[in-house]
């Protein structure tokens, strides 16, 4: 797929890997909705950087708690471009929930927002693309969805799901549109995260270091623009982790 002038919808596309993979497509040339619930001052700076290189982007703010707010982003980016070509499910929510005092609503809300939310995302999708008779969706996962971590299960659980929900999608949505997903190893750290942190993750991989998200952006734009004969793929970008 050539990005010049396609139109791509980046979920959770104000910060994080979200930005880097908004201003990624921006820099080959696609217009790029950039989806935010709470970072609005954050998707401000990163349509700023779009437009200072000549880029076209679109704000569109929206609550993926809620199924109608995930149905009106989406037909806001098809109003304001009438197609969309890209859609990026990158929005998630990630944080620790030692066993034994997980609740019912934090368990609730990843499973909303990190696999409800890109469902329902790629259903409002899919039906534009399927009368355009062509798409492309990723979905950004974890590797802690195929090797899941003892103290953030619920997270893992859902990303799991994701990685389900990439085959499956793949399978109704084909052959015009393709589905793959990226799993995701260290790209970035937290905030404030410790060097004693730091040098535990890089340990973790084959590669004994912690990644950047250009390296997420790159396997992106290989699936859209490298090749139109991949669908239900799985890729993991973690240095090696899942083989540690």
């Amino acid at each position: 797929m050539d990005l010049n002038n396609k139109v791509a919808l980046v979920t959770g596309g104000a910060v994080r890997v979200g930005k880097a993979i908004a201003l990624g497509l921006a820099k080959e040339g696609a217009r790029v909705a950039i989806h935010y619930h709470h970072s609005k001052e954050q998707a401000k700076e990163t349509l700023a950087e779009i437009t200072n290189f000549g880029g076209t982007g679109l704000l569109i703010p929206g609550d993926f708690s809620r199924v109608s707010e995930i149905e009106k982003v989406v037909e806001t980016c098809f109003q304001t471009f009438y197609r969309i070509d890209v859609l990026i499910n990158n929005a998630a929510v990630y944080f620790r929930t030692p066993f034994g005092e997980i609740t019912e609503q934090q368990w609730d809300a990843f499973f909303t927002i990190n696999l409800k939310a890109p469902f329902f995302c790629a259903q409002a999708v899919a039906k534009i693309m399927k009368k355009q008779r062509h798409g492309k969706i990723i979905n950004i996962t974890d590797v802690a969805g195929i090797d899941p971590w003892p103290g953030f299960l619920p997270y893992c659980a859902s990303k799991a799901g994701l990685i389900s929900l990439t085959k499956g999608l793949a399978k109704a949505l084909a052959p015009d549109i393709q589905v793959n997903a990226i799993a995701a190893g260290t790209v970035l750290l937290q905030d404030g995260a410790s060097e004693e942190y730091r040098k535990e993750i890089e340990g973790l991989s084959l590669l004994k270091k912690i990644g950047h998200p250009q390296d997420i952006v790159n396997t992106v734009l290989y699936l859209l623009k490298g090749s139109d004969f991949i669908t239900g793929a799985v890729i993991p970008v973690d240095g090696g982790r899942l083989l540690a």
